[in-house]
């Protein structure tokens, strides 16, 4: 990595802890600036624009956390195996860079295009690769695929919002908690019937 690259991979850590912290709207170049200790006018050797700058930080983490996935499934096959993978891998990520979590949570709808369009290709590259992991499963069908799949991302992009790592432990811990409940919920044997569905006994 060269001089160049390594200041703006530090650029970027800045900007996410500034989005993060402040929110794109109410965050500016000055602000930025002053978090990787940069002038304003230096700030632009790495960027167009403040949006440039949240396209970069976006891209960045979809591309770097599918290259994690893609790396660490090629190597596990069975399916139990492959959705802890899915867990621990996207857990360990951002729990190593949560502002990057934020800002993709809470920032992302800020992105304009063309950049958004961009984003949104990487998104789904992303989501098929989990979506993937959970169509091996033969109690899931076609109906139900997207449903588990958002209900997987539900549980794991919101992470920052209530966890603490004195209580919930470390990325593996929580990942086996995670995927034991995704597997087999609170009540395994328990059917839910909605009340519009249950029979009544005769009045």
């Amino acid at each position: 990595m060269t001089g160049y690259e390594q200041r703006r991979e530090q650029v970027l850590d800045g900007c996410a802890h500034v989005f993060a912290e402040k929110g794109y709207d109410s965050a500016s170049i000055r602000d930025i600036a002053k978090a990787v200790k940069m002038s304003s006018g230096g700030l632009y050797h790495y960027c167009i624009n403040k949006q440039d700058l949240l396209f970069q930080v976006c891209e960045r983490a979809f591309r770097s956390l599918t290259a994690r996935l893609d790396e660490a499934l090629s190597s596990v096959h069975e399916p139990k195996e492959r959705l802890y993978t899915v867990f621990a891998t996207h857990l360990a990520y951002f729990l190593e860079r949560p502002h990057e979590l934020i800002t993709l949570t809470e920032n992302l709808s800020s992105l304009e295009p063309p950049g958004s369009g961009k984003i949104r290709t990487l998104q789904r590259r992303y989501y098929e690769v989990v979506s993937g992991v959970l169509k091996s499963f033969p109690e899931i069908t076609e109906e139900s695929l997207r449903v588990a799949t958002m209900t997987l991302f539900g549980s794991i992009n919101w992470v920052h919002t209530w966890y603490r790592r004195d209580v919930d432990g470390d990325a593996e811990n929580l990942a086996r908690v995670m995927t034991d409940l995704f597997l087999h919920g609170l009540a395994p044997s328990y059917q839910y019937v909605p009340p519009s569905e249950q029979e009544t006994g005769p009045n």
